[in-house]
């Protein structure tokens, strides 16, 4: 699926497919620490690398074969909003309900906390119901390297 929005520019992965199933391509990328690169990584500790899964769904999916070598993409207006998603959410939350709580409710230190911590985990638990909903605004495709 090309992806025909005009953008300021993309987040972009190589990876390697892992699976294919019907539309849903599992690609494997290698998230680098920034250091990795470096020549004296071996003798450094700090260096390190992750692999991660991303799903992406193509319309056309008998083009692509296991094994492939390929770059994930996304734009970086998703990137931006996913990140005010994961971790603006939960802060504005917690700022908010701490205020609140010591200040309109005069609660404790402690009941403070644990308020602010349900309503995280309210909000997490909200996100995850809207799981389906939010994996079709998020949206990566996929290029031949």
């Amino acid at each position: 699926m090309q992806f025909e929005e005009k953008m300021e520019g993309y987040i972009e992965h190589n990876g390697i497919i892992e699976s294919i199933m019907g539309s849903h391509i599992r690609v494997r990328i290698v998230q680098a620490s920034a250091c990795s690169g470096c020549k004296a990584k071996s003798l450094c500790t700090s260096s390190e690398a992750k692999e991660k899964f991303i799903d992406v769904y193509d319309s056309n999916p008998e083009r692509w074969t296991m094994g492939e070598a390929v770059n994930v993409r996304g734009s970086l207006s998703m990137g931006k909003k996913a990140v005010r998603i994961a971790f603006g959410g939960p802060i504005l939350i917690i700022i908010a309900v701490l205020m609140l709580s010591k200040l309109s409710f005069g609660m404790s230190d402690g009941w403070s906390v644990l308020l602010a911590f349900g309503a995280v985990g309210l909000y997490s638990l909200v996100l995850y119901l809207m799981r389906d909903m939010l994996s079709k605004k998020f949206v990566m495709w996929i290029e031949k390297s």
